[in-house]
């Protein structure tokens, strides 16, 4: 939770709705792609650094996310939205999104005679709520997991939680769906608005296929458009159009691409769709 807090802090992104489950997380972020990206690329080295450090070892752990761009869609872009918040509910979780302690569900449609579920410890007991400011450099750096990196002082602090109401767009996600009663209709997702959403996932994210196949496939394409196998020895432009060729005859993933054709995945974005 604090992590995503200091993504949030240093990247520029705007988070409309999150919701972390036991073994992926689900962001719903507003920005530029070089924002989004940059906020992606953060959590997942931060976390990653995390996760070594409290596990007292490297194992063979391994966090890569993906972006799916939602468009201008605006039906899509309800359904997304609650997708988003309803994960732990529809993953079997014996809890509905309001009362989720790792997700914004409690954020939404809410008056302010509420007390935010972070506010209470395990026993029910009402936490005091101090400003990140008030804590000495050590606490800060334990609690945001970083050196170099901060959040800005006057961020309230929980239970050793920094309150996602702190830099989650709460107006942003209600404006979505205007009303209460429209907010009700979508939060009863259906499996039809589901399978929508992961058909057009499925459509973005591409194909996975054998790391050693997609080699191959690459050294067949860039000696049919510049008469080399490797695509280190061709512009970077040209490695632009090799990508564009394989995404578009073999939809291979943005993250096999990549790495086929030595180039950045989010300046491939730019310019494969």
């Amino acid at each position: 939770m604090n992590i995503i807090a200091l993504c949030v802090a240093n990247t520029g992104v705007t988070v409309v709705a999150f919701s972390l489950e036991d073994s992926h997380p689900h962001f719903l972020l507003f920005g530029t792609l070089e924002e989004c990206a940059a906020f992606k690329e953060m959590f997942e080295t931060t976390y990653r650094h995390y996760a070594v450090r409290s596990r007292l070892g490297k194992d063979d752990y391994n966090l890569c996310g993906e972006l799916y761009p939602i468009g201008e869609d605006l039906s899509y872009l309800m359904n997304v939205a609650v997708y988003t918040i309803i994960q732990p509910t529809k993953d079997g979780k014996s809890v509905i999104p309001y009362d989720y302690l790792w997700g914004t569900g409690f954020l939404y449609f809410r008056d302010r005679r509420h007390l935010p579920v972070w506010c209470f410890d395990d026993a029910g007991n009402v936490c005091p709520v101090i400003a990140f400011g008030s804590l000495n450099k050590q606490q800060q750096r334990e609690m945001v997991h970083s050196r170099h990196l901060t959040v800005p002082s006057e961020w309230q602090v929980c239970n050793n939680i920094i309150l996602p109401s702190n830099y989650v767009a709460v107006s942003q996600f209600e404006s979505i769906y205007k009303t209460h009663n429209c907010f009700r209709v979508f939060l009863s997702n259906n499996r039809k608005k589901e399978e929508e959403i992961l058909l057009r996932i499925a459509s973005e994210r591409g194909v996975s296929l054998e790391d050693v196949e997609v080699r191959q496939l690459c050294g067949k394409e860039c000696k049919l458009l510049f008469g080399v196998r490797d695509p280190r020895r061709i512009a970077p432009k040209d490695r632009i159009v090799l990508a564009q060729t394989l995404r578009r005859k073999y939809r291979i993933a943005f993250r096999q691409l990549s790495f086929a054709v030595r180039l950045p995945e989010t300046e491939l974005r730019k310019y494969v769709k």
